[in-house]
C-alpha cells in the first residue's frame, strides 16, 4: 500500500467496472493526485482503499469522514475515513484523448443549458404558462458555476391548458415520450397522467424534460389517488405555483422559477417523493434555504419567511410529508432552521418524526422497491383518516400494481430457487 500512495501521482490506474458509469467508463486511464484532507469537496472522485480498492464520488462530508457512491450504485460505501483516501481524480483518458473532469461536466451542462434555453423561448413564442420547478438552472442560480456532477433533466410546471401545445413543440424539436408505464395492460387502464416525460440525444448527452401537469409529489405511475390526498389541494398548490413565479436572470436570460418559499417547500416535497433519500437533493435545498432565506433575509424578514412556510404546510396539510426532511437537513448540514419552526415541527408528532429522521438519505432504491416504499410512506403519512385511505385498495391502478409487484417478487424467488438446485 506504501508503493501505491508513493505512485499515485505518477501513474496512471486502469478503471474497472460500472459502478462510475456514465462518468467513468470500464477501461479508463485516471490520473489522481495527492490531497489533503482539507481540499476534498462534494463531487469530487476519491482513489480509496476500504478492503478493497474503489474509484467513487464524494456525496457527503462533515470533519470526521467522507461518504462515497459510485454513481450507478444504488448503495454507498460507508463512512470514508481520511486516512483510507489515497487520492483525488485529476485527468482522464479515453480513446487517445485526456480531459479533466471539469471538462466533462462543463460541456455536458452547457449542451444542456443551451437547450433549456432554446425551449424555454419556444414556450414563451407560444405563450405558455410556465415554472421550473427544479434542474440545470436552479443550480447555475444558486451556485453561479457549472455542476460537478451530471444533471439528469429539467422539471418544468405548465398550466394543463398548454399541455398538448408544449407536447408539439417537444415532439417537434425532435424529443420523444417516455412511457414509464409498468406494462402494455396498465398502459391502458391508466388514468390521465400528471407528468410526462421527453428525451433527446444531443453529442452523445441525454437531455430531459419532465412537463408536470400537477405539483406531483406522490405516485405518478398510479394517477390521482384520491384516497391519500386530497387533488383539490394539489391542483391549489399547482395554481400558487405558476402565479407566485418569479423571474431571475442566469446568463443574462430570465427565467421562471418558484419564489423562495414555494421552492423551499416543493424540494422538501420531492425529497418525500423519493422516499427521504438523495444526499445531493438534501445539500442543494440546504443551499437554496441558506442562499434565499439565510443570506438574503434578515431578522423579521427571515422569521416572516418561514412563518410564511409553516402556514402553507398546514394550509395543504402536509405536516407528515416534509417536517422529516427539515428534520434530516438539520441532523446532517445543520441547516439553519428557525427555533420557532423546529418547535411546531416537534410539537407535531415525535413518533413519526423520529421514525424517519432515522433514514439513511445515502443509499438508492431498486426501482420496484422504490415503488413500495413510496406508496407505504404516502400510506402512513396521509392526512386522511384510516378508514379514507382503506379505500385506496378499490382503486383500479393500484389494484394492478400490487399484483404486478406479487407477480415479480415470485419471478425472482422462484429464478433463485431453480438456482440453487
Amino acid at each position: 500500500m506504501d508503493k501505491i500512495i508513493k505512485l499515485i501521482d505518477k501513474t496512471p490506474i486502469k478503471a474497472f467496472g460500472s459502478s462510475m458509469e456514465p462518468f467513468l467508463y470500464d477501461g479508463d486511464l485516471v490520473y489522481f493526485e495527492k490531497v489533503k484532507t482539507k481540499q476534498i469537496n462534494i463531487n469530487d472522485i476519491l482513489l480509496i482503499k476500504k478492503g478493497q480498492f474503489f474509484i467513487h464520488r464524494v456525496i457527503y462530508k462533515n470533519d470526521r469522514y467522507f461518504i462515497t457512491k459510485g454513481d450507478h450504485n444504488l448503495l454507498s460505501d460507508g463512512r470514508i475515513r481520511p486516512n483510507q483516501v489515497l487520492g483525488k481524480l485529476n485527468k482522464i483518458k479515453r480513446g487517445g484523448n485526456f480531459f479533466k473532469p471539469e471538462d466533462i461536466y462543463s460541456v455536458q451542462s452547457s449542451f444542456y443549458l443551451k437547450e433549456i434555453i432554446r425551449i424555454k423561448k419556444l414556450f414563451e413564442k407560444n405563450k405558455v404558462e410556465y415554472v421550473i420547478l427544479k434542474g440545470l438552472p436552479l443550480h447555475f442560480f444558486f451556485e453561479g458555476t457549472h455542476p460537478k456532477r451530471f444533471y439528469a433533466d429539467c422539471d418544468i410546471l405548465i398550466d394543463k391548458e398548454f399541455f398538448l401545445q408544449v407536447e408539439k413543440i417537444l415532439l417537434s424539436q425532435g424529443y420523444k415520450a417516455v412511457d414509464f408505464s409498468l406494462s402494455q395492460q396498465h398502459r391502458s387502464i391508466r388514468s390521465k397522467l400528471s407528468e410526462h416525460s421527453y428525451q433527446k440525444i444531443i453529442q452523445g448527452f441525454p437531455i430531459n424534460f419532465d412537463i408536470h401537469l400537477k405539483a406531483v409529489f406522490m405516485m405518478t405511475q398510479l394517477g390521482h389517488l384520491e384516497a391519500l390526498y386530497p387533488q383539490k389541494l394539489i391542483d391549489q398548490l399547482s395554481d400558487e405555483f405558476i402565479k407566485t413565479k418569479k423571474v431571475v436572470k442566469i446568463n443574462n436570460e430570465p427565467f421562471f422559477i418558484l419564489n423562495s418559499k414555494f421552492l423551499i417547500l416543493y424540494l422538501a416535497l420531492h425529497l418525500f417523493h423519493h422516499n427521504f433519500h438523495g444526499a445531493f437533493r438534501y445539500q442543494f435545498l440546504d443551499k437554496v434555504i441558506r442562499t434565499d432565506l439565510d443570506s438574503r433575509l434578515r431578522g423579521n424578514d427571515k422569521v416572516s419567511g418561514w412563518k410564511i412556510i409553516t402556514q402553507k404546510i398546514t394550509e395543504y396539510h402536509l405536516e407528515n410529508f416534509v417536517y422529516s426532511v427539515f428534520l434530516l437537513l438539520k441532523k446532517y448540514y445543520k441547516t439553519p432552521l428557525p427555533r420557532s419552526f423546529i418547535l411546531t415541527m416537534k410539537q407535531w408528532n415525535n413518533e413519526t418524526m423520529n421514525r424517519y429522521s432515522q433514514i439513511n438519505i445515502f443509499d438508492s432504491e431498486p426501482r420496484i422497491l422504490s415503488g413500495i416504499n413510496r406508496f407505504r410512506n404516502l400510506f402512513f403519512l396521509s392526512p386522511n383518516h384510516l378508514w379514507r385511505k382503506i379505500l385506496v385498495f378499490l382503486n383500479p391502478e393500484v389494484i394492478y400494481a400490487l399484483f404486478f409487484v406479487l407477480k415479480k417478487k415470485l419471478f425472482y424467488f422462484l429464478k433463485a430457487v431453480l438456482k440453487n438446485h
